[in-house]
């Protein structure tokens, strides 16, 4: 089976725990307030949105309740079902414009210069595997020049993070195993091949310094990169448990937006964003 079909599967079969992923706990709402803190200043009425990799569509609400017109593209047939579904129950299914089945890889059927601000985010790139530098490209052709497009990717440092302060996780059987984990492999190369203990199709793992070498390469100029989360990067309980105190949960946030756009820091978080002009 391709990488194509194996990423398809897997988010059909995910249905709609996709939507409820940014929501599910409070480590999770913080993913999702630094990911739209980060693209928002982009969000113009009547601007042409781009959602690539849409998943169920819990960003593509957004963007269009901003007043963005907003079309989508996702490799799973469900979850873009999913996406369109929930633009029509919050009433904003007037601002979607268009939708398409498709690899990010191959957007053939997409003009070029179509899109004021191409959004990518959650992990795409990453399930491209081996194939990200032509998703890169794609990013590039279908914005308009003098356009923006905003992604996140799994960080490769932040995904080791994630799994230390993942609760019930065995930490020693995956520190102690370290050839049957691929954990060198991951480090050198990014890259972990399909694992009998992962139920993800395989992935590319990017460091900040590789992830914006290969999108000066393809042409993208104004390159910034921030981190998410930053400073309670992989502490999920520390999260939960600060959002029991709005004090607390508030001095949290203000740390994480005050912090999360320092590129020292980009590798620390679960997930590595750029943004970039064309």
């Amino acid at each position: 089976m391709v990488q194509t079909d194996k990423t398809r599967n897997y988010y059909n079969n995910y249905g709609s725990k996709e939507w409820d992923r940014l929501d599910k706990t409070a480590y999770d709402k913080l993913n999702f307030l630094l990911h739209m803190d980060f693209v928002s200043k982009y969000l113009k009425k009547g601007i042409e949105v781009f959602d690539v990799g849409c998943g169920a569509g819990r960003f593509s609400v957004e963007f269009a309740e901003s007043g963005c017109n907003v079309s989508l593209l996702d490799i799973s047939e469900e979850q873009l079902l999913l996406a369109k579904s929930k633009m029509k129950d919050y009433k904003v299914e007037k601002r979607l414009k268009y939708s398409v089945i498709a690899d990010l890889a191959d957007m053939s059927m997409i003009e070029d210069n179509k899109f004021d601000v191409t959004v990518c985010y959650g992990a795409p790139l990453n399930y491209l595997f081996d194939n990200y530098t032509d998703g890169i490209k794609e990013l590039f052709r279908v914005t308009k020049s003098g356009g923006n497009v905003v992604v996140s990717v799994n960080s490769r440092l932040g995904i080791f993070r994630t799994l230390l302060g993942k609760d019930n996780f065995n930490i020693n059987n995956f520190l102690g195993r370290p050839d049957y984990w691929m954990i060198n492999e991951v480090l050198k190369t990014g890259n972990l091949p399909e694992h009998p203990d992962v139920p993800q199709p395989p992935r590319h793992f990017f460091v900040s310094k590789e992830l914006k070498a290969l999108f000066k390469k393809a042409g993208f100029k104004n390159i910034k990169l921030a981190s998410s989360p930053c400073v309670i990067s992989g502490l999920r309980s520390k999260a939960e448990e600060i959002y029991k105190d709005k004090n607390s949960w508030n001095t949290l946030l203000g740390l994480e937006l005050r912090s999360y756009k320092n590129e020292y820091l980009a590798d620390s978080g679960e997930f590595l964003l750029l943004s970039a002009s064309k």
